[in-house]
């Protein structure tokens, strides 16, 4: 057995929790899935391009996915797939998906206060 598979059985013995202290969610730029990080029951959140935090389990996305990727070349080749824009549409209803607060409300929002308060 190699060292990647050691340490693959090591992370499938290991419960949720003990998961959760090892891998602590992640805050990224993009949707990224990682055929090494199937098993870490890794939480992966970011801002998608309209401006919506979206946070996901990366394991249950990657099981949805798995059928499609397998034979795309990238991930035959990398074990890897990003996308820079938002979530895949067929696995968005696997996320959570929040609307950010943007500057500009957030400004209107105190000019609105300090008026308030005169």
């Amino acid at each position: 057995m190699n060292s990647q598979e050691l340490i693959t059985n090591a992370i499938a013995k290991m419960s949720t929790e003990e998961k959760a202290l090892i891998f602590p969610p992640i805050n990224r730029k993009n949707f990224v899935v990682r055929k090494s990080w199937l098993g870490r029951n890794q939480i992966i959140t970011f801002v998608n391009n309209k401006d919506q935090v979206v946070t996901y389990n990366h394991d249950t996305i990657l099981e949805a996915m798995l059928p499609k990727l397998s034979i795309m070349p990238c991930w035959i080749k990398r074990g890897y797939w990003s996308q820079s824009t938002n979530l895949p549409t067929n696995v968005r209803h696997l996320a959570d998906i929040a609307d950010a607060v943007d500057e500009t409300s957030k400004a209107f929002e105190s000019e609105f206060e300090t008026e308030g308060s005169k």
